[in-house]
């Protein structure tokens, strides 16, 4: 495997330089997506993930809202609690387990979030247009296939 040289003369690999590139990369779509977005609307990118996890289900159990944001419980926690305060979500008591939490979206969350998609996928293919159609098609691809294989390795 061939290594490049970082500026403290220490050696990257292809894997880790392709590592760097994609954190780096993932970053700038977010603050992208967050300043023309989501700050004007007072929101956070975890807010949003979280506001769009709870609308694609309509009603989920807080620790798979967690596992699909990729954040923590206790994280879960703050944020929604501050989405509650917003009156954007709701706790709801699970049906069939009293110890059991689900999320659901108030009307003003479904409004909301109807407001931010078509805004963020605007945000989204403004930040990927620099690739030509075919390249974003196979860094998708190649992406996927990253997800799956980590997935599968677990």
């Amino acid at each position: 495997m061939t290594a490049t040289v970082g500026r403290d003369g220490g050696a990257f690999t292809g894997a880790t330089e392709a590592v760097l590139h994609l954190h780096r990369a993932a970053n700038a779509v977010r603050q992208h997506v967050e300043q023309e977005v989501l700050r004007p609307r007072q929101l956070t990118w975890t807010g949003f993930v979280v506001l769009r996890t709870v609308w694609v289900a309509r009603r989920i159990e807080t620790r798979h809202v967690a596992e699909q944001a990729g954040i923590s419980k206790a994280t879960l926690t703050g944020v929604v609690d501050t989405l509650s305060g917003r009156g954007l979500m709701r706790r709801v008591g699970h049906p069939d387990d009293g110890r059991l939490v689900l999320l659901q979206l108030t009307r003003k969350g479904h409004r909301l979030i109807r407001e931010l998609l078509p805004e963020s996928q605007t945000a989204e293919t403004f930040a990927l247009s620099y690739l030509e159609p075919a390249q974003l098609a196979l860094v998708t691809a190649a992406l996927r296939g990253l997800v799956d294989h980590l997935e599968q390795s677990r």
